[in-house]
């Protein structure tokens, strides 16, 4: 069965969607457990599960195809939890401190979760990005790109399928 570039694109979008917002809501929804546990324990072992995200597993090769606004959006929600991560896996805070930062950066991540929900909602609305060729490149070159996007698609649908399902 061939998939066209249009579903490639949509279930691509549908993924990373889907990955933001079980992130998003893990880093939400467990604050209290996860903070509780650094403050009481003083061990970082258990923030690798709240931040588990299938994002870096995308390749360049598959982002070229999302529309360059949304590719900036997407960008600055993980950096933000990037960012996040890196304070809560090295700070020397007390725990208020930590505390007060880490809603400072659910707040933050909330505004930046929300907009990036609304160019996901115009990405889907509008017209699937379509790859542009020169008038000098012929269909062989075309199929050759949508191939290529396939291989890497079903790698990466695969392997973010079974993540998800277990989350």
């Amino acid at each position: 069965m061939k998939i066209s570039q249009e579903q490639i694109v949509s279930r691509l979008i549908t993924l990373i969607r889907l990955d933001a917002k079980n992130l998003f809501e893990r880093i939400k929804n467990r604050e209290v457990e996860y903070l509780t546990i650094f403050s009481l324990k003083r061990t970082r072992s258990h923030f690798p599960a709240v931040f588990r995200s299938r994002y870096n597993k995308v390749g360049i090769g598959d982002l070229k195809f999302l529309s360059p606004e949304l590719i900036v959006v997407l960008d600055d929600f993980y950096e933000t939890v990037d960012k996040m991560q890196w304070y809560l896996t090295s700070t020397e805070d007390m725990p208020q401190t930590v505390d007060d930062r880490v809603h400072f950066f659910i707040k933050d991540l909330k505004r930046k979760y929300d907009l990036l929900m609304l160019y996901f909602d115009g990405e889907t609305e509008d017209e699937p990005a379509q790859v542009e060729l020169d008038d000098n490149e012929d269909d062989t070159v075309a199929d050759f790109q949508l191939e290529e996007v396939e291989e890497n698609f079903e790698e990466l649908s695969d392997e973010v399928l079974n993540d998800l399902t277990s989350s």
